[in-house]
Protein backbone atom coordinates (compact mmCIF):
# COMPACT_ATOMS: atom_id res chain seq x y z
CA UNK A 1 0.00 0.00 0.00
CA UNK A 2 1.59 3.34 -1.23
CA UNK A 3 0.66 6.04 1.13
CA UNK A 4 0.07 8.64 -2.13
CA UNK A 5 -1.79 6.11 -3.57
CA UNK A 6 -5.99 6.42 -3.51
CA UNK A 7 -8.80 3.91 -3.16
CA UNK A 8 -12.23 3.49 -4.81
CA UNK A 9 -12.68 0.89 -1.33
CA UNK A 10 -11.20 0.70 2.05
CA UNK A 11 -11.64 -2.25 4.02
CA UNK A 12 -11.33 -1.49 7.37
CA UNK A 13 -11.30 -4.71 9.52
CA UNK A 14 -9.87 -6.07 12.75
CA UNK A 15 -7.62 -7.77 10.60
CA UNK A 16 -5.81 -8.40 7.40
CA UNK A 17 -7.20 -12.06 6.15
CA UNK A 18 -4.45 -13.95 4.39
CA UNK A 19 -3.80 -13.84 0.69
CA UNK A 20 -4.39 -17.27 -0.03
CA UNK A 21 -8.04 -18.33 1.90
CA UNK A 22 -6.51 -21.92 2.47
CA UNK A 23 -4.77 -21.03 5.38
CA UNK A 24 -7.39 -19.05 7.07
CA UNK A 25 -8.46 -20.49 10.82
CA UNK A 26 -12.13 -19.29 10.75
CA UNK A 27 -15.11 -17.91 9.11
CA UNK A 28 -14.68 -14.83 9.80
CA UNK A 29 -11.13 -15.03 8.16
CA UNK A 30 -12.40 -17.10 5.61
CA UNK A 31 -15.20 -14.67 4.42
CA UNK A 32 -13.09 -11.56 4.29
CA UNK A 33 -10.32 -13.40 2.20
CA UNK A 34 -12.90 -14.56 -0.38
CA UNK A 35 -13.87 -10.57 -0.81
CA UNK A 36 -9.95 -10.13 -1.75
CA UNK A 37 -10.50 -10.67 -4.85
CA UNK A 38 -13.60 -8.01 -5.43
CA UNK A 39 -11.52 -5.39 -3.41
CA UNK A 40 -8.65 -6.13 -6.06
CA UNK A 41 -10.72 -5.37 -8.95
CA UNK A 42 -12.73 -2.38 -7.38
CA UNK A 43 -9.30 -0.48 -6.63
CA UNK A 44 -9.19 -1.50 -2.87
CA UNK A 45 -7.03 -1.51 0.23
CA UNK A 46 -7.40 -3.13 3.72
CA UNK A 47 -6.70 -1.04 6.86
CA UNK A 48 -6.15 -3.46 9.96
CA UNK A 49 -6.43 -2.35 13.82
CA UNK A 50 -3.56 -4.29 14.20
CA UNK A 51 -1.82 -2.33 12.65
CA UNK A 52 -2.16 0.69 14.90
CA UNK A 53 0.79 1.50 17.85
CA UNK A 54 -1.42 2.13 20.87
CA UNK A 55 -3.35 -0.07 23.03
CA UNK A 56 -4.07 -2.50 20.43
CA UNK A 57 -4.14 -5.35 23.18
CA UNK A 58 -6.55 -3.27 25.62
CA UNK A 59 -8.65 -2.95 22.48
CA UNK A 60 -8.42 -6.68 21.13
CA UNK A 61 -9.57 -7.48 25.12
CA UNK A 62 -12.45 -5.03 24.59
CA UNK A 63 -13.59 -6.11 21.49
CA UNK A 64 -14.01 -10.01 22.82
CA UNK A 65 -15.93 -8.49 25.66
CA UNK A 66 -18.36 -6.55 23.24
CA UNK A 67 -18.48 -9.45 21.43
CA UNK A 68 -19.17 -11.26 24.99
CA UNK A 69 -21.96 -8.74 25.29
CA UNK A 70 -23.70 -8.80 21.82
CA UNK A 71 -24.03 -13.03 22.70
CA UNK A 72 -25.90 -12.14 26.02
CA UNK A 73 -22.78 -13.00 28.33
CA UNK A 74 -21.15 -11.50 31.05
CA UNK A 75 -18.64 -8.84 29.83
CA UNK A 76 -16.15 -6.89 32.28
CA UNK A 77 -14.96 -3.88 31.27
CA UNK A 78 -11.83 -2.29 32.67
CA UNK A 79 -12.81 1.48 33.64
CA UNK A 80 -10.51 3.17 30.86
CA UNK A 81 -10.86 0.45 28.22
CA UNK A 82 -12.74 2.89 26.10
CA UNK A 83 -9.74 5.80 25.64
CA UNK A 84 -7.60 2.83 23.95
CA UNK A 85 -10.67 1.75 22.20
CA UNK A 86 -11.69 5.49 20.78
CA UNK A 87 -7.63 5.96 19.90
CA UNK A 88 -7.40 3.38 17.52
CA UNK A 89 -10.12 4.45 16.12
CA UNK A 90 -9.39 7.55 15.72
CA UNK A 91 -6.05 6.54 14.16
CA UNK A 92 -6.98 4.04 11.81
CA UNK A 93 -9.56 7.24 10.44
CA UNK A 94 -6.84 9.39 9.86
CA UNK A 95 -4.67 6.82 8.05
CA UNK A 96 -8.30 6.12 5.86
CA UNK A 97 -9.06 9.96 5.23
CA UNK A 98 -5.66 10.00 3.38
CA UNK A 99 -6.18 6.70 1.24
CA UNK A 100 -9.88 7.28 0.23
CA UNK A 101 -10.58 9.09 -3.36
CA UNK A 102 -13.46 11.16 -3.56
CA UNK A 103 -16.85 9.32 -3.78
CA UNK A 104 -15.25 6.22 -2.23
CA UNK A 105 -16.57 3.50 0.17
CA UNK A 106 -15.31 2.23 3.66
CA UNK A 107 -16.35 -0.80 4.74
CA UNK A 108 -15.73 -1.20 8.25
CA UNK A 109 -15.79 -4.80 10.12
CA UNK A 110 -15.86 -6.02 13.38
CA UNK A 111 -16.19 -5.22 16.96
CA UNK A 112 -13.08 -3.12 17.27
CA UNK A 113 -13.95 -0.73 15.20
CA UNK A 114 -17.46 0.19 16.30
CA UNK A 115 -16.85 3.85 16.74
CA UNK A 116 -14.88 4.41 12.92
CA UNK A 117 -18.27 4.97 10.97
CA UNK A 118 -19.10 8.02 12.59
CA UNK A 119 -15.61 9.30 12.36
CA UNK A 120 -15.02 8.90 9.42
CA UNK A 121 -18.74 11.05 8.99
CA UNK A 122 -17.11 13.70 10.13
CA UNK A 123 -13.55 13.23 8.17
CA UNK A 124 -14.76 12.23 4.82
CA UNK A 125 -18.44 13.41 4.45
CA UNK A 126 -18.03 11.93 0.75
CA UNK A 127 -17.87 8.58 1.79
CA UNK A 128 -20.64 5.96 1.71
CA UNK A 129 -19.92 3.61 4.65
CA UNK A 130 -21.10 0.43 5.44
CA UNK A 131 -20.75 -1.30 9.31
CA UNK A 132 -20.65 -4.73 8.99
CA UNK A 133 -20.82 -6.62 12.39
CA UNK A 134 -21.12 -10.81 11.77
CA UNK A 135 -22.05 -11.48 15.74
CA UNK A 136 -25.04 -10.55 17.10
CA UNK A 137 -26.72 -7.24 18.52
CA UNK A 138 -27.87 -7.68 21.44
CA UNK A 139 -31.00 -6.63 23.17
CA UNK A 140 -31.32 -3.35 24.18
CA UNK A 141 -32.07 -3.85 27.65
CA UNK A 142 -28.21 -5.60 28.01
CA UNK A 143 -26.90 -3.44 25.77
CA UNK A 144 -27.51 -0.04 28.03
CA UNK A 145 -25.79 -1.72 31.07
CA UNK A 146 -22.42 -0.40 29.20
CA UNK A 147 -21.92 3.00 29.78
CA UNK A 148 -20.86 4.32 26.89
CA UNK A 149 -23.20 2.29 25.13
CA UNK A 150 -24.58 5.77 23.57
CA UNK A 151 -20.73 6.54 21.92
CA UNK A 152 -20.78 3.15 20.18
CA UNK A 153 -24.59 3.61 18.47
CA UNK A 154 -23.24 7.12 17.54
CA UNK A 155 -20.64 5.39 15.87
CA UNK A 156 -22.62 2.71 14.22
CA UNK A 157 -25.13 4.89 13.22
CA UNK A 158 -22.29 7.00 11.23
CA UNK A 159 -22.68 4.40 8.27
CA UNK A 160 -25.51 4.41 5.47
CA UNK A 161 -25.93 0.75 6.09
CA UNK A 162 -25.54 -1.12 9.31
CA UNK A 163 -24.67 -5.22 8.36
CA UNK A 164 -26.14 -7.62 11.10
CA UNK A 165 -26.17 -11.52 10.65
CA UNK A 166 -29.96 -12.13 11.38
CA UNK A 167 -33.48 -10.37 11.88
CA UNK A 168 -33.31 -10.53 15.50
CA UNK A 169 -29.84 -8.71 15.63
CA UNK A 170 -31.46 -5.98 13.41
CA UNK A 171 -34.83 -6.08 15.21
CA UNK A 172 -32.47 -5.01 18.60
CA UNK A 173 -30.16 -2.30 17.54
CA UNK A 174 -34.09 -0.99 15.73
CA UNK A 175 -35.60 -0.98 19.05
CA UNK A 176 -32.39 0.28 20.92
CA UNK A 177 -32.45 3.38 18.44
CA UNK A 178 -35.86 3.99 18.59
CA UNK A 179 -37.29 2.92 21.98
CA UNK A 180 -34.21 3.84 24.17
CA UNK A 181 -32.58 7.13 22.34
CA UNK A 182 -35.77 8.33 20.35
CA UNK A 183 -34.61 8.40 16.85
CA UNK A 184 -37.28 7.68 14.02
CA UNK A 185 -37.16 4.36 12.72
CA UNK A 186 -39.56 3.38 9.96
CA UNK A 187 -38.92 0.44 7.53
CA UNK A 188 -35.51 -0.93 9.04
CA UNK A 189 -34.30 2.20 8.63
CA UNK A 190 -33.03 5.01 11.07
CA UNK A 191 -32.99 8.87 10.68
CA UNK A 192 -30.45 10.69 12.46
CA UNK A 193 -30.55 14.62 11.55
CA UNK A 194 -32.31 14.29 7.88
CA UNK A 195 -30.72 11.30 6.68
CA UNK A 196 -31.69 7.56 6.93
CA UNK A 197 -29.24 4.58 7.80
CA UNK A 198 -30.30 1.12 6.43
CA UNK A 199 -30.08 -1.83 8.82
CA UNK A 200 -30.11 -4.71 7.30
CA UNK A 201 -29.73 -8.23 7.99
CA UNK A 202 -27.31 -10.10 5.32
CA UNK A 203 -24.83 -12.84 6.81
CA UNK A 204 -22.06 -13.18 5.17
CA UNK A 205 -21.92 -16.19 3.68
CA UNK A 206 -19.78 -19.78 4.02
CA UNK A 207 -17.17 -20.08 1.28
CA UNK A 208 -18.66 -23.30 0.09
CA UNK A 209 -16.98 -23.15 -3.20
CA UNK A 210 -13.47 -23.21 -0.78
CA UNK A 211 -14.47 -26.08 1.20
CA UNK A 212 -15.89 -28.18 -1.73
CA UNK A 213 -12.39 -27.80 -4.17
CA UNK A 214 -10.20 -28.73 -1.03
CA UNK A 215 -12.45 -31.93 -0.36
CA UNK A 216 -11.75 -32.75 -4.10
CA UNK A 217 -7.95 -32.60 -3.55
CA UNK A 218 -5.71 -35.63 -2.92
CA UNK A 219 -3.89 -34.16 0.07
CA UNK A 220 -6.85 -33.32 1.58
CA UNK A 221 -8.41 -36.60 1.05
CA UNK A 222 -4.88 -38.20 2.06
CA UNK A 223 -5.06 -36.62 5.70
CA UNK A 224 -8.68 -37.32 6.11
CA UNK A 225 -7.84 -41.21 5.70
CA UNK A 226 -5.19 -40.64 8.08
CA UNK A 227 -7.31 -39.22 10.82
CA UNK A 228 -9.71 -41.59 10.54
CA UNK A 229 -8.06 -44.41 10.76
CA UNK A 230 -6.14 -42.71 13.97
CA UNK A 231 -9.83 -42.36 15.31
CA UNK A 232 -10.21 -46.29 14.89
CA UNK A 233 -14.08 -46.02 15.04
CA UNK A 234 -15.55 -48.20 12.74
CA UNK A 235 -19.51 -46.72 13.16
CA UNK A 236 -20.03 -43.18 12.56
CA UNK A 237 -17.99 -40.43 14.44
CA UNK A 238 -19.80 -36.73 15.23
CA UNK A 239 -17.82 -33.55 14.62
CA UNK A 240 -17.95 -30.49 17.09
CA UNK A 241 -15.92 -27.83 15.93
CA UNK A 242 -15.95 -24.45 17.61
CA UNK A 243 -14.30 -21.67 19.71
CA UNK A 244 -14.84 -20.86 23.72
CA UNK A 245 -17.37 -17.97 23.05
CA UNK A 246 -20.80 -19.03 25.17
CA UNK A 247 -22.50 -18.68 22.31
CA UNK A 248 -21.24 -22.01 20.51
CA UNK A 249 -23.15 -24.17 23.33
CA UNK A 250 -20.22 -26.60 23.15
CA UNK A 251 -21.56 -27.71 26.55
CA UNK A 252 -25.06 -28.28 25.47
CA UNK A 253 -23.57 -30.53 22.85
CA UNK A 254 -21.62 -32.46 25.57
CA UNK A 255 -24.44 -32.74 27.80
CA UNK A 256 -26.54 -33.73 24.56
CA UNK A 257 -23.94 -36.68 23.90
CA UNK A 258 -23.33 -37.77 27.95
CA UNK A 259 -27.16 -38.45 27.63
CA UNK A 260 -26.89 -40.23 24.13
CA UNK A 261 -24.19 -42.69 25.56
CA UNK A 262 -26.80 -43.37 28.59
CA UNK A 263 -29.44 -44.60 26.42
CA UNK A 264 -28.11 -45.98 24.21
CA UNK A 265 -24.98 -47.76 25.37
CA UNK A 266 -22.77 -48.21 21.76
CA UNK A 267 -19.93 -49.63 22.18
CA UNK A 268 -16.94 -47.19 22.36
CA UNK A 269 -15.72 -48.23 19.05
CA UNK A 270 -18.94 -47.86 16.84
CA UNK A 271 -19.60 -44.66 17.48
CA UNK A 272 -17.28 -41.00 18.85
CA UNK A 273 -17.69 -37.89 19.19
CA UNK A 274 -14.52 -35.50 17.60
CA UNK A 275 -14.45 -31.89 19.73
CA UNK A 276 -12.50 -29.19 18.09
CA UNK A 277 -11.41 -26.39 20.33
CA UNK A 278 -10.51 -23.84 18.19
CA UNK A 279 -7.97 -20.32 19.77
CA UNK A 280 -7.60 -19.69 23.10
CA UNK A 281 -9.85 -17.98 25.25
CA UNK A 282 -10.11 -14.33 25.37
CA UNK A 283 -12.50 -13.30 28.39
CA UNK A 284 -12.41 -15.18 32.02
CA UNK A 285 -16.43 -16.71 30.97
CA UNK A 286 -14.48 -17.92 27.96
CA UNK A 287 -11.68 -19.37 30.30
CA UNK A 288 -14.42 -20.98 32.66
CA UNK A 289 -16.30 -22.61 29.80
CA UNK A 290 -12.79 -24.36 28.97
CA UNK A 291 -12.64 -25.71 32.14
CA UNK A 292 -15.85 -26.73 32.67
CA UNK A 293 -15.22 -28.76 29.01
CA UNK A 294 -12.17 -30.48 29.72
CA UNK A 295 -14.35 -31.85 33.15
CA UNK A 296 -17.44 -32.74 31.06
CA UNK A 297 -15.16 -34.55 28.18
CA UNK A 298 -13.31 -36.17 31.14
CA UNK A 299 -16.27 -37.35 32.81
CA UNK A 300 -17.85 -38.83 29.57
CA UNK A 301 -14.53 -40.69 28.90
CA UNK A 302 -14.47 -42.19 32.36
CA UNK A 303 -17.49 -42.87 32.44
CA UNK A 304 -18.47 -44.66 29.01
CA UNK A 305 -14.61 -45.31 27.08
CA UNK A 306 -12.27 -48.32 27.78
CA UNK A 307 -8.82 -48.66 27.66
CA UNK A 308 -7.41 -46.88 24.61
CA UNK A 309 -10.60 -46.16 23.26
CA UNK A 310 -12.32 -43.12 24.07
CA UNK A 311 -16.02 -42.20 22.84
CA UNK A 312 -14.90 -38.51 22.95
CA UNK A 313 -11.85 -37.52 20.91
CA UNK A 314 -10.57 -34.02 22.46
CA UNK A 315 -8.41 -31.76 20.20
CA UNK A 316 -7.45 -28.13 21.00
CA UNK A 317 -5.70 -27.01 17.81
CA UNK A 318 -6.87 -24.08 15.16
CA UNK A 319 -6.97 -25.94 12.09
CA UNK A 320 -6.35 -24.08 8.50
CA UNK A 321 -9.08 -24.53 5.91
CA UNK A 322 -6.87 -27.75 4.66
CA UNK A 323 -7.17 -29.68 7.91
CA UNK A 324 -11.18 -28.44 8.52
CA UNK A 325 -11.58 -29.99 5.08
CA UNK A 326 -9.39 -32.95 6.17
CA UNK A 327 -11.74 -33.23 9.25
CA UNK A 328 -15.01 -33.21 7.38
CA UNK A 329 -13.97 -35.76 5.38
CA UNK A 330 -12.84 -37.86 8.42
CA UNK A 331 -16.64 -37.28 9.68
CA UNK A 332 -19.94 -38.84 9.00
CA UNK A 333 -21.78 -36.15 10.62
CA UNK A 334 -21.60 -32.53 12.35
CA UNK A 335 -23.21 -30.97 15.49
CA UNK A 336 -23.54 -27.18 14.40
CA UNK A 337 -25.68 -25.92 16.94
CA UNK A 338 -24.82 -22.51 18.64
CA UNK A 339 -27.52 -20.91 20.53
CA UNK A 340 -26.18 -16.71 19.24
CA UNK A 341 -24.68 -16.75 16.02
CA UNK A 342 -26.62 -15.92 12.84
CA UNK A 343 -25.47 -18.87 10.73
CA UNK A 344 -24.58 -22.74 10.59
CA UNK A 345 -21.55 -21.84 8.49
CA UNK A 346 -19.81 -25.36 9.53
CA UNK A 347 -22.94 -27.24 8.09
CA UNK A 348 -22.70 -25.68 5.38
CA UNK A 349 -19.66 -26.31 4.73
CA UNK A 350 -19.74 -29.56 5.76
CA UNK A 351 -22.24 -30.33 3.66
CA UNK A 352 -20.23 -28.99 0.55
CA UNK A 353 -17.58 -30.92 1.33
CA UNK A 354 -19.57 -34.45 1.49
CA UNK A 355 -21.61 -33.04 -1.45
CA UNK A 356 -24.86 -33.83 1.44
CA UNK A 357 -24.66 -35.20 4.35
CA UNK A 358 -26.30 -35.40 7.98
CA UNK A 359 -26.28 -32.63 10.31
CA UNK A 360 -28.15 -31.10 13.19
CA UNK A 361 -28.09 -27.33 13.42
CA UNK A 362 -29.81 -24.81 16.05
CA UNK A 363 -33.29 -23.68 15.65
CA UNK A 364 -32.17 -20.75 17.21
CA UNK A 365 -29.80 -19.78 14.33
CA UNK A 366 -30.66 -21.75 11.29
CA UNK A 367 -34.70 -22.70 10.44
CA UNK A 368 -33.70 -25.39 8.16
CA UNK A 369 -35.08 -24.35 5.03
CA UNK A 370 -31.60 -23.09 3.63
CA UNK A 371 -30.12 -27.19 4.08
CA UNK A 372 -33.27 -29.44 3.74
CA UNK A 373 -32.95 -32.57 5.62
CA UNK A 374 -31.02 -31.27 8.73
CA UNK A 375 -32.30 -32.29 11.81
CA UNK A 376 -33.13 -28.71 13.70
CA UNK A 377 -32.93 -28.90 17.68
CA UNK A 378 -32.87 -26.91 20.23
CA UNK A 379 -29.55 -27.33 22.01
CA UNK A 380 -30.86 -26.14 25.52
CA UNK A 381 -33.26 -28.89 25.11
CA UNK A 382 -31.35 -31.99 26.00
CA UNK A 383 -33.27 -34.65 25.56
CA UNK A 384 -34.39 -33.58 22.05
CA UNK A 385 -31.04 -33.27 21.79
CA UNK A 386 -29.69 -36.54 22.33
CA UNK A 387 -32.50 -37.83 20.37
CA UNK A 388 -31.17 -35.65 17.50
CA UNK A 389 -27.83 -37.27 18.01
CA UNK A 390 -29.37 -41.04 17.98
CA UNK A 391 -30.97 -40.45 14.12
CA UNK A 392 -27.83 -38.84 12.39
CA UNK A 393 -25.79 -41.88 14.31
CA UNK A 394 -28.23 -44.56 12.54
CA UNK A 395 -29.63 -46.32 15.74
CA UNK A 396 -33.01 -44.97 16.17
CA UNK A 397 -34.20 -44.29 12.52
CA UNK A 398 -32.85 -44.25 9.18
CA UNK A 399 -29.90 -41.60 8.83
CA UNK A 400 -31.51 -37.62 7.62
CA UNK A 401 -29.22 -36.08 4.54
CA UNK A 402 -28.95 -32.49 4.56
CA UNK A 403 -28.29 -30.55 0.89
CA UNK A 404 -27.74 -27.22 0.28
CA UNK A 405 -30.66 -25.60 -0.92
CA UNK A 406 -28.71 -23.57 -3.58
CA UNK A 407 -29.90 -20.33 -2.35
CA UNK A 408 -27.00 -18.92 -0.20
CA UNK A 409 -24.85 -16.29 -2.53
CA UNK A 410 -21.22 -16.93 -3.12
CA UNK A 411 -19.25 -14.09 -1.06
CA UNK A 412 -18.61 -12.28 -4.08
CA UNK A 413 -22.18 -12.10 -5.37
CA UNK A 414 -22.90 -11.23 -1.98
CA UNK A 415 -20.42 -8.32 -1.59
CA UNK A 416 -21.55 -7.06 -5.17
CA UNK A 417 -25.34 -6.83 -3.92
CA UNK A 418 -24.38 -5.18 -0.45
CA UNK A 419 -22.34 -2.84 -2.33
CA UNK A 420 -25.03 -1.28 -4.31
CA UNK A 421 -26.94 -0.84 -1.28
CA UNK A 422 -24.48 1.05 -0.08
CA UNK A 423 -24.26 3.25 -3.56
CA UNK A 424 -27.40 4.04 -3.68
CA UNK A 425 -27.99 5.12 0.19
CA UNK A 426 -24.55 6.94 -0.58
CA UNK A 427 -26.04 8.33 -4.10
CA UNK A 428 -29.59 9.54 -2.47
CA UNK A 429 -30.60 12.95 -2.66
CA UNK A 430 -30.52 13.79 1.15
CA UNK A 431 -27.59 12.14 1.75
CA UNK A 432 -25.73 13.55 -1.46
CA UNK A 433 -26.81 17.38 -0.24
CA UNK A 434 -25.01 16.80 2.43
CA UNK A 435 -22.46 15.30 0.88
CA UNK A 436 -21.71 18.53 -0.91
CA UNK A 437 -21.78 20.54 2.18
CA UNK A 438 -18.26 20.04 2.50
CA UNK A 439 -15.95 20.47 -0.32
CA UNK A 440 -12.85 19.69 1.89
CA UNK A 441 -12.21 16.47 4.06
CA UNK A 442 -13.11 17.31 8.03
CA UNK A 443 -14.78 20.93 7.95
CA UNK A 444 -17.77 20.23 8.59
CA UNK A 445 -20.51 17.31 10.56
CA UNK A 446 -23.81 17.15 9.26
CA UNK A 447 -26.66 18.45 10.72
CA UNK A 448 -27.74 16.87 13.59
CA UNK A 449 -25.18 14.04 14.23
CA UNK A 450 -24.56 12.72 17.10
CA UNK A 451 -21.52 14.59 19.01
CA UNK A 452 -19.81 11.92 19.77
CA UNK A 453 -16.65 13.07 18.07
CA UNK A 454 -15.94 16.60 19.81
CA UNK A 455 -16.97 14.68 23.51
CA UNK A 456 -16.65 11.01 23.24
CA UNK A 457 -18.68 11.09 26.52
CA UNK A 458 -21.72 12.93 24.89
CA UNK A 459 -24.45 11.93 21.97
CA UNK A 460 -27.20 13.89 20.57
CA UNK A 461 -30.02 11.73 19.76
CA UNK A 462 -32.07 14.39 17.23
Amino acid sequence: MNPTDRYQLIMAADRVPPTDPDDCIDHVDAGLSALRPYTDLHTGTWLSADTTDAGTEDVAQAAAQLRSLCHHQPAVFAEDWFDDYLAVNRRLAATATCLADEQAVMWVHGHRLQLLPGIMRRLRPDLGTVMQLHSTFPPAELFVRLPEHRELLSGLLGADVVVLPHRRAATNLLDLAGRVHGLPVRDGQIAVGNRRVRVLAYPMPADTAGIRRLARSAPVRVRAQEIRGALRVAGPVLLSVAGWDLAEAVEQRLAAFDRFLAEHRPAPATVALLHVGCGEPQTPAEHGQRERVDRLIAKINGTYAEIGQPVVHYLRATPDRRELASLYLASDTILATPDHHGTAAHAHEFVAAHGGAPVVVSELTCDGADLPGAVVVNPHDTAAFAAAIARVAGISAPVPMAGSAGTEPAPEAWARRLMAVVRARAAAPSQAARRRQSTSAGTTRPAGYPAVHDNPRKIDAR
